[in-house]
């Protein structure tokens, strides 16, 4: 992902999450905080490549989906739609902020392959773990690539809620 890329990123976000709105800067952020594990997927990377084709594209392809995610702690979640300033000290885990596609790069493998690029990410960044809060029924998608629900801290439960009735934190272990 570029800088030049966070316009289609939130227009993406839009379509994608009407239930979660943010606002463009904490997308921004997001990206500021830890670009080398923020990716687009475009035109000019179609899931018919392999997972080195996820890498920032020109200014001119088409963006069809995006994964935003930073290094965080674990057993812990940002607040939706609040900027974080810093990342935490010490961190020991990739979260996974958001990985939305549109409805035409759904499918076909796309969803699978940005996941393998976050392990990749994680693994380079040596964080032990990736989590994530999953919304809408996308936790059957994560358990099929690898991650389990955790049973968190009655806190969190309240801090999950925010998200929504059906959230869950979830983990993988790398």
């Amino acid at each position: 992902m570029k800088e030049s890329d966070l316009a289609d990123v939130c227009r993406i976000a839009l379509i994608c999450h009407p239930d979660f709105p943010e606002e463009d800067a904490v997308l921004e952020e997001k990206f500021n905080l830890s670009p080398s594990s923020c990716f687009v997927l475009s035109d000019e990377n179609p899931a018919s490549g392999n997972i080195s084709d996820l890498s920032p594209v020109s200014r001119t392809s088409a963006i069809y989906g995006y994964c935003l995610a930073h290094p965080f702690k674990t057993n812990s979640i940002p607040a939706l739609d609040c900027l974080l300033h810093k990342l935490p000290e010490k961190c020991d885990t990739l979260y996974i902020h958001d990985l939305a596609l549109l409805p035409e790069a759904q499918g076909g493998g796309n969803g699978k392959k940005a996941v393998e690029l976050l392990v990749a990410v994680a693994e380079r960044e040596k964080l032990e773990t990736l989590s994530l809060v999953a919304v809408h029924g996308s936790q059957v998608f994560w358990q099929k690539n690898g991650f389990k629900t955790v049973d968190v801290s009655k806190e969190m439960k309240q801090k999950l809620l925010t998200y929504s009735e059906d959230a869950s934190y979830m983990t993988r272990n790398l």
